[in-house]
């Protein structure tokens, strides 16, 4: 098993050491001990494996990645710290921190899920039949989440499977990338359980995912049909505060999540915990009761005029001057946002638990806030994109119905007709700070999407009044959907910047 285990790490453990302040990425090995009596009774010890994949796993990306790659890139963050202002001046170089980590990040979820799939079909004979399926199925998921990732950042990727081995493989094209992430998800959905135990995921947990690797590939009747029998199914809804949904972990594994991170915390353990809270803080609000709480990541200026009036979601995600929020320092009596703190004089909200004095388990930079991955928010928006495909607007029933049971969560009225234009804003607005905006704009039609980016205000306020904007533009081309190979990888494996080839499947 150790042997294994080192074989199947080593790949991601020399690709890269920058990207982040994780530790010593072999830390990842102790979430694959296989403990019998650490597990609770009539588990398979192959679980115990399977719970590394949604924390430690996905750490480097959720740590600083997700956000700064999902909306800091997409011009719904501004950020000044070092290694993320170039995401939000879209002039991203191959030696970026963030970049890096990311590409460590996702490979370490899927060199994780290839060393599980390995013990599985080594131990096959010894495992009962269901749990087997479970612990492939999960694999595969993970795996096939994390190239979607990958892919849709990088284009083509060297794909690992569980039978790979060696640091100098070659990109394999971009169709044969999507081709094995479609075959992963098939093969997770035909073997995942329809009654996954909580925070676990499960059949229409792949349904989803896959889904959503459909749409991007314009396969929009398919996409239609795999949200269809998720919403049939009758197992997921809408949360009815929105703001629960990350600023809240009684509410973890609602009913509308079919894929989250699992966070814990241990103070005295690093990898296991959610960090987002750290860098959302405002300065000096003194909100988590520790020494962390930097205002890093700062909403743009546009973000507020994009909200209609009487919108539920605004204050749970975006802090305005004046706002108050009675659950933050509620033993202070609460917290009011003043604009000072922050360069655009505003504040996210959003994955905000606040401190161990309003009652959460929360210790520096540690909270147990589950990351949203994909939740039934998402399942509903997918439904209405797909049945609007790439028609300038619908009024199709089955995506009327879906789109406004969203707005109507929101408080919002019914609308009658959906748009290129609204469908974007409704997601862009839905799913703020969670890492999904690059991803989208990567699916509209492409003169809208760069048109939309050179119309963003990326820039900030330069005096204390907030009052002096240095304004910041991003003029894009098609080159803005990649970004550039991290020059850590490279450094090991020169064959990365050779051209792609087939995949031999």
């Amino acid at each position: 098993m150790k042997k294994q285990l080192i074989k199947a790490f080593m790949l991601t453990t020399m690709i890269l050491f920058l990207g982040s302040c994780s530790g010593d990425f072999t830390e990842l090995r102790s979430e694959n001990s296989l403990c019998k009596d650490c597990l609770p009774p009539g588990a398979s010890p192959y679980e115990g494996i399977q719970n590394g994949l949604y924390t430690k796993g996905w750490f480097d990306y959720n740590f600083k990645g997700m956000i700064t790659q999902g909306d800091t890139y997409a011009g719904n963050v501004w950020a000044n710290d070092g290694e993320f202002r170039p995401f939000a001046e879209a002039s991203v170089l191959n030696d970026n921190g963030v970049l890096n980590g990311n590409w460590t990040g996702l490979f370490s979820v899927v060199n994780q899920s290839n060393s599980l799939i390995q013990d599985l079909i080594k131990d096959k004979e010894n495992i009962p039949e269901d749990a087997y399926n479970q612990g492939i199925g999960v694999s595969k998921f993970m795996r096939a989440t994390a190239y979607f990732y990958l892919v849709r950042i990088w284009g083509p990727v060297p794909i690992y499977d569980e039978n790979s081995s060696g640091i100098n493989a070659f990109r394999n094209l971009e169709s044969d990338v999507y081709k094995f992430i479609e075959l992963d998800l098939e093969d997770a959905v035909a073997k995942l359980t329809t009654e996954p135990k909580v925070g676990r995921i499960g059949k229409y947990s792949a349904m989803g995912m896959l889904a959503k690797v459909k749409l991007n590939l314009k396969k929009y009747d398919e996409t239609a049909q795999l949200c269809r029998e998720v919403i049939n199914s009758g197992k997921y809804d809408l949360l009815e505060d929105y703001g629960n949904l990350f600023n809240n972990p009684n509410f973890n594994n609602s009913k509308e999540s079919l894929f989250s991170l699992q966070w814990t915390v241990n103070c005295n353990e690093w990898g296991t915990q959610n960090t987002e809270q750290a860098y959302i803080v405002p300065s000096g609000s003194g909100i988590t009761g520790g020494g962390d709480g930097w205002g890093s990541y700062m909403p743009t200026i546009d973000l507020p005029g994009l909200y209609e009036s009487g919108d539920k979601r605004r204050k749970p995600s975006i802090m305005m001057e004046g706002d108050v929020y009675p659950e933050l320092l509620s033993k202070k009596g609460g917290y009011t946002f003043d604009k000072l703190p922050s360069q655009t004089g505003l504040n996210f909200r959003k994955y905000i638990v606040g401190s161990a004095d309003d009652g959460y388990n929360v210790c520096f930079m540690r909270t147990e806030q589950n990351t949203n991955m994909l939740r039934y928010a998402d399942v509903l928006l997918m439904m209405a994109e797909a049945k609007l495909g790439t028609n300038v607007s619908t009024s199709d029933s089955e995506a009327l119905v879906a789109f406004n049971k969203v707005r109507s969560r929101a408080g919002l009225g019914s609308v009658s007709t959906i748009t290129q234009t609204s469908l974007f804003k409704e997601r862009r607005i839905e799913f703020l700070l969670e890492g999904q905006y690059y991803f989208d704009l990567q699916r509209r039609n492409r003169p809208d999407a760069l048109a939309e980016i050179a119309a963003q205000q990326r820039g900030f306020y330069g005096d204390a009044a907030r009052t002096e904007l240095v304004s910041i533009k991003v003029v894009p081309t098609n080159a803005y959907f990649t970004l550039p190979l991290p020059a850590g990888a490279i450094s090991i494996n020169v064959n990365l910047t050779a051209a792609p080839v087939p995949f031999n499947f």
